[in-house]
C-alpha cells in the first residue's frame, strides 16, 4: 500500500493513539493532535515518532492525504471544518481500521458489557503462542507483550468489538465497521446512557452484528445471558454457548482446585461431555467465564487442547484488570477497569473468597458516562455488598451530566450504610488525595488487608499516592 501522509483529531485516546502506532509501523507518516496530550498514550507516540499537536487548528491538517476523526470530536472543531470544506478525504476510527487492517483477514471479534478487553487478549494470546501469528486490537495492554496491539502476518485478526458510537458522521457502534467473519458475545446488559435509551437499543445492535456474520462462521455466546439466548437465535452462523457447570451449555468450565497465593487456578472445561484440564494465572468466576469463551473459539479455529493448555497457562493478564500492583505483606492493591454494578459487585465478592481473613477497601471513582448517571443509582449500594470499608469518590466532572441524570453519590453512600448496617462503613470523598488520607488514617497494619482501586480513568494519579502512603508505614 502506498504511503499516505495521514493526520488523526483526538490522537490521545487509546483507540486512536493505537490507530496511530499501527499506522505508522504499516509506514504511513502520521501526525495527531488533541486538546492535551497526557500519558500514557503522549508517551507511547513519542516513542513512536508521531508528532503530536496540542490545540485544534486549521493549519495542522495541512497536506494530510486522509484525517481519522476521533468519537469525542464533534462539528465546530475547527480542523473538522477545514477537512470538510477542503473536501480533505476522512474516515472514523473503526472505518480506518477497517480500511487499513481489517478487510483482507478473518476477523474473530469479541464483543460484551463485561469481560471483553480479557477475552480478546486471551484469545490472541492462545492463537500467537499455537503458531497462528494473528494480529491483534485490545482496550488494554497485553502484559505478556507490553502492548494493546500486534501486526501478524497470519490470516486472523482479533479485535475487541466495542459497542461504543464511531464518530459524529457515523453514529453506529465501531463494531459494526470490522464486518467479523467469527464472533465471542461475552455478556450484554445495560450501559453507556450517554448514547443509548435503554437495553433494548443495545440488544438491537447486537442483533445486527450477529446477522453480520456468514454461515460458515462460529458464534460463541455466554449462556448466562438470557437476551444473548435469544439473539442468537436469529443467527445464520455456527453457534455454541458457554456457561458454568450444569448449565445447557456447549462449553462449560468447573474449579477444581482455587488459585492460592502465586499458583494457577486448576480448572476443567468440559467440552461434548469431555473435559480438559487447563491451569489459569487468572481467577474468579467471571475470568474462568472468560477462559472458557477464548478456549471455545480457539478449539473453533482448530487449535488443539494441548495448546489452548498452554496459552492460557502463560496468559499474564491485561493491564488494570485485577492486576496487584502493590504487595507488602499485610496489605495488598489491586488496580481494576471495574465501573458497570455488575462488574463491581464481581470484583469485591471475588477477593473476599480469595481473602476472608482480610479487610476489604473498596475504592471507587464514578467516571464513565454512565456511572456518573443515576441510572444505576439503585444498584450499585449492593454492589459494594462484599467491602468491609467503602471510599467514593466525588463523581467525574458532573456538571457534564445533566441536572436531573446525574447520581446522587450522597444517597448511594447512605444506602451503603444501610445495606451493612453501618453508616461508618463508608464515605465520600472530594478527590483522590482526601481518599488516601482516609486509608492512611484508618488502616491498621497490625491487621490484614485488601484495597481495590476501580476507575476506567487516571484517578489523579491515586496509584502512586497510595502507594507511596503505605510505603511510609510500619508494618
Amino acid at each position: 500500500m502506498k504511503s499516505r501522509r495521514i493526520h488523526l483529531i483526538g490522537i490521545c485516546g487509546i483507540a486512536m493513539g493505537t490507530l496511530a502506532c499501527m499506522l505508522r509501523q504499516r509506514g504511513h507518516r502520521v501526525t495527531g493532535s488533541d486538546a492535551g496530550a497526557y500519558p500514557p498514550m503522549s508517551e507511547i507516540l513519542r516513542n513512536e515518532g508521531i508528532p503530536v499537536i496540542e490545540g485544534f487548528r486549521e493549519e495542522n491538517i495541512d497536506g494530510a492525504d486522509l484525517v481519522v476523526v476521533g468519537n469525542a470530536i464533534s462539528r465546530g472543531n475547527p480542523e473538522v471544518e477545514r477537512m470538510l470544506n477542503d473536501g480533505t478525504p476522512y474516515l472514523s476510527m473503526a472505518g480506518a481500521l477497517h480500511e487499513f487492517f481489517l478487510s483482507d483477514r478473518e476477523v474473530i471479534a469479541v464483543a460484551g458489557t463485561h469481560g471483553k478487553t480479557t477475552t480478546t487478549a486471551l484469545l490472541s494470546h492462545i492463537l500467537r503462542t499455537a503458531g497462528y501469528d494473528p494480529s491483534f486490537f485490545v482496550g488494554g495492554v497485553l502484559k505478556n507483550y507490553d502492548s494493546n496491539f500486534g501486526l501478524g502476518a497470519g490470516r486472523h485478526f482479533v479485535i475487541e468489538g466495542d459497542e461504543y458510537d464511531s464518530a459524529f458522521f457515523e453514529k453506529v457502534p465501531k463494531f459494526i465497521f470490522y464486518r467479523p467473519r467469527h464472533l465471542v458475545l461475552t455478556s450484554l446488559e445495560f450501559d453507556h446512557a450517554d448514547i443509548y435509551r435503554d437495553l433494548g437499543e443495545i440488544e438491537l445492535w447486537f442483533r445486527r452484528l450477529v446477522h453480520m456474520i456468514p454461515s460458515a462462521g462460529h458464534i460463541v455466546y455466554s449462556r448466562q445471558y438470557r437476551n444473548l439466548q435469544v439473539i442468537a437465535e436469529g443467527a445464520f452462523a455456527r453457534c455454541s454457548s458457554f456457561g458454568t457447570e450444569g448449565a445447557d451449555f456447549s462449553w462449560g468450565f468447573r474449579e477444581y482446585r482455587e488459585a492460592a497465593d502465586g499458583e494457577a487456578a486448576a480448572i476443567d472445561i468440559v467440552a461434548g461431555g469431555d473435559p480438559h484440564c487447563v491451569a489459569s494465572p487468572l481467577t474468579g468466576d467471571y475470568n474462568f467465564m472468560n477462559v472458557t469463551a477464548a478456549a471455545a473459539m480457539a478449539s473453533l479455529l482448530g487449535v488443539s487442547w494441548e495448546r489452548i493448555a498452554s496459552g492460557v497457562a502463560s496468559f499474564r493478564g491485561v493491564r488494570r484488570r485485577m492486576e496487584l500492583i502493590y504487595d507488602q505483606g499485610w496489605v495488598r492493591v489491586y488496580e481494576d477497569f471495574a465501573h458497570h454494578p455488575t462488574a463491581v459487585r464481581g470484583v469485591l465478592e471475588h477477593l473476599k473468597a480469595r481473602y476472608p481473613d482480610r479487610m476489604l477497601w473498596a475504592v471507587y471513582e464514578p467516571r464513565s458516562a454512565t456511572s456518573r448517571r443515576n441510572v444505576f443509582g439503585h444498584l450499585l449500594p449492593g454492589a459494594f455488598s462484599a467491602a468491609d470499608m467503602v471510599l467514593l469518590r466525588e463523581p467525574y466532572r458532573l456538571e457534564a451530566i445533566p441536572p436531573g441524570e446525574r447520581l446522587e453519590i450522597g444517597r448511594v453512600r447512605d444506602e451503603i450504610g444501610t445495606l451493612n448496617g453501618d453508616a461508618g462503613c463508608v464515605a465520600v470523598c472530594e478527590n483522590a488525595d482526601a481518599i488516601v488520607r482516609e486509608i492512611a488514617g484508618g488502616i491498621n497494619p497490625s491487621k490484614r488487608h485488601v484495597i481495590v482501586v476501580m476507575s476506567n480513568g487516571g484517578f489523579e494519579g491515586i496509584y502512586e499516592k497510595l502507594k507511596e502512603a503505605l510505603r511510609g508505614m510500619p508494618n
